[in-house]
């Protein structure tokens, strides 16, 4: 099975890109890993008190779950596992050893940069995406496919993205 890396800014808006992997593997179910860029403070850090998982649940609010969740729901049969990261390092090499980590085979990435970070100390990692990840596909995607009340997205405008046969 393989594992489909996709960047977020934490906005609902960057869920998209995971109906988009649905769309692009047709006929194959994936683990799923949502990443974003964090610059670490080294005057801040304190490794006794640091945990990966508080700060991704400081930096994500509830409609950004609530929607994930939504998504999940819908393409159960297709999504096995979703791992949320955090990509810290600061080096060509510590990406690298990030997709390792992550055991990524191909990735979904936004055609415009992501820009909608909760604070100052997220970065997009889609170029860096593009770069490393043994495979990545650039899409388009459009805020008008959200349907907020739902917290779902409608695939009108994302299945005109690709040839489903």
């Amino acid at each position: 099975m393989k594992t489909v890396l996709i960047p977020t800014d934490f906005s609902e808006k960057s869920l998209q890109l995971i109906k988009n992997a649905v769309l692009h593997f047709p006929n194959e179910s994936f683990k799923l890993v949502i990443a974003s860029g964090y610059e670490m403070s080294l005057n801040n850090y304190n490794p006794i008190s640091y945990s990966r998982p508080k700060l991704i649940r400081e930096l994500a609010d509830k409609s950004f779950y609530n929607t994930l969740s939504n998504v999940i729901q819908d393409h159960k049969n297709k999504i096995e596992n979703v791992k949320i990261e955090l990509y810290t390092g600061n080096t060509n090499e510590a990406f690298k050893d990030f997709i390792k980590n992550n055991a990524v085979d191909d990735a979904i990435i936004p055609e415009n940069q992501l820009t909608q970070f909760p604070n100052k100390r997220c970065f997009d990692i889609s170029n860096l995406i593009e770069k490393f990840s043994p495979d990545a596909s650039r899409v388009a995607y459009q805020e008008e496919a959200v349907d907020r009340k739902a917290g779902r997205f409608s695939l009108y405008n994302l299945k005109q993205q690709f040839s489903l046969k």
